[in-house]
């Protein structure tokens, strides 16, 4: 059967593409009889309009796609959740359609970045969740593309990197441990191929040489951003190191891991052994009765990269860095040390 096209519905029609193209796009420099001749067409013909295709003489319509390579089976942290709620609100806005798009490194191989953005006729991307060492990291650096990163350094034609300062965050996160009296402090860290991995052990390690404490780089422990890796590691740390009386875990999720293995241990949170997270995840204000954390917007950071991805289409300049604000949350998972 042939497919119906946007030629078949104006010659039925007796009007030019442009006219049936304005016609169903809204513009109002269309009659209303012609509008109702060719809308008759369009459904006697079964005519789907082509997404695909562009602007014939009629309104462009400029699609924004989430790009992500974190999509898991669960989302404990609600963290891509509250990206796409906040780039779908924008998109909303801006009159832009949203599209939500995962990959893995096994598909970055098979099909390039700009392979996909002409595939899905994309005008610009917010990406989230990859690794220093993805395929796509370094495609996009190098693309015309308007693109948004979350939380890692970028640099090129329209890009920009929207972000917290995780730096400033973490060393405030450790300062409030230090204030509190700790001085045997261990981080758990997330991916090393993560730019916020990085980041966040460069503000524990300024708060804790400010206080004039010894760098102890056992003290450090990579946990993949992993509530099981993070509950084994704080097992270990704390049967090698029992003079520890603190953690700063670099996600919620690792701090939830850390949590689970100090009461397997016998411990108590605070007393014995205090935690800090980051993130400020729906769940943490509930874990040990309110976990301590940093607090950090994904719907904001969602609406800000769409906002600064679309002034990006429209050829107008945005800010290669976007700093949105952080708070420190102080529950129950912290306290005095040696109390």
């Amino acid at each position: 059967m042939k497919k119906i096209g946007i030629r078949d519905v104006a010659r039925a029609a007796g009007v030019s593409i442009t006219t049936v193209s304005r016609a169903l796009n809204g513009y109002d420099d269309v009659s209303a009889s012609t509008k109702a001749r060719i809308e008759e067409v369009v459904e006697r013909l079964n005519y789907a309009p082509d997404t695909n295709a562009r602007s014939l003489g009629g309104k462009a319509e400029n699609t924004i796609a989430l790009l992500t390579s974190e999509l898991k089976e669960t989302n404990e942290s609600g963290f891509v959740y509250g990206l796409i709620r906040g780039l779908f609100q924008q998109c909303t806005e801006s009159e832009c359609e949203f599209m939500l798009l995962a990959t893995d490194v096994a598909r970055q191989k098979k099909l390039s970045f700009l392979q996909l953005c002409k595939k899905k006729n994309l005008n610009g991307v917010v990406a989230t969740g990859f690794r220093t060492d993805d395929p796509y990291y370094h495609e996009i650096l190098n693309s015309d593309l308007p693109c948004a990163i979350i939380d890692m350094e970028v640099w090129g034609k329209r890009k920009c990197n929207v972000t917290i300062d995780n730096i400033e965050a973490s060393r405030k996160a450790v300062k409030h441990l230090l204030e509190l009296g700790h001085r045997e402090i261990v981080m758990l860290n997330g991916l090393k191929t993560a730019s916020v991995s990085g980041q966040r052990y460069g503000g524990y390690v300024s708060a804790l040489l400010e206080a004039g404490i010894n760098l102890q780089l056992d003290y450090m422990r990579y946990c993949d951003f992993s509530e099981k890796i993070a509950y084994e590691e704080t097992k270990k740390i704390l049967r090698e190191y029992p003079r520890v009386t603190a953690l700063f875990c670099a996600s919620d999720l690792m701090a939830f891991g850390a949590v689970r293995a100090i009461e397997e241990l016998g411990m108590r949170i605070p007393e014995d052994i205090s935690v800090i997270g980051f993130d400020d995840i729906p769940i943490a204000s509930y874990i040990s009765k309110g976990l301590s954390t940093i607090r950090q917007d994904p719907y904001l950071m969602g609406s800000e990269g769409g906002r600064a991805v679309f002034q990006m289409i429209l050829g107008k300049e945005v800010d290669s860095k976007i700093v949105l604000p952080h708070q420190l949350i102080l529950r129950h998972t912290t306290g005095a040390a040696g109390k």
